[in-house]
């Protein structure tokens, strides 16, 4: 299974940056700006990066799942206008143009227009 594969991958990673972290020496006063960390310090952002990345994709891969699950276990009900679970389309256009221009507010509102 994908999900489960790249859960174990996000821990891989995870272990390695706290060895890499862990690693990093501390500046003393023959080296103030501590040159010698500046290697494991990129290796260790490079892991982070790669691990941030790992851990999108989970997500996405879990809310794709989720949906698939939602809408199997839903039956197609949906929570209408007064807050009762229907099988029903509501097929009033008064309703569907206030629907639209609520929806143009909100986007509006968020600046995606």
């Amino acid at each position: 299974m994908r999900i489960e594969e790249l859960k174990n991958e996000i821990e891989e990673q995870r272990r390695k940056n706290i060895k890499l972290f862990k690693s990093i020496p501390l500046a003393t006063r023959e080296d103030p700006l501590n040159k010698r960390a500046d290697p494991i310090l990129e290796e260790w952002r490079e892991g982070s990066k790669i691990l941030k990345s790992m851990i999108k994709e989970l997500q996405k891969l879990e809310i794709t799942d989720n949906k698939t699950n939602f809408i199997e276990k839903n039956n197609g009900k949906f929570v209408n206008g007064f807050g009762e679970a229907t099988k029903r389309n509501i097929t009033c256009t008064g309703y569907e143009r206030a629907e639209k221009r609520n929806a143009q507010a909100i986007l509006s509102f968020m600046g995606n227009r």
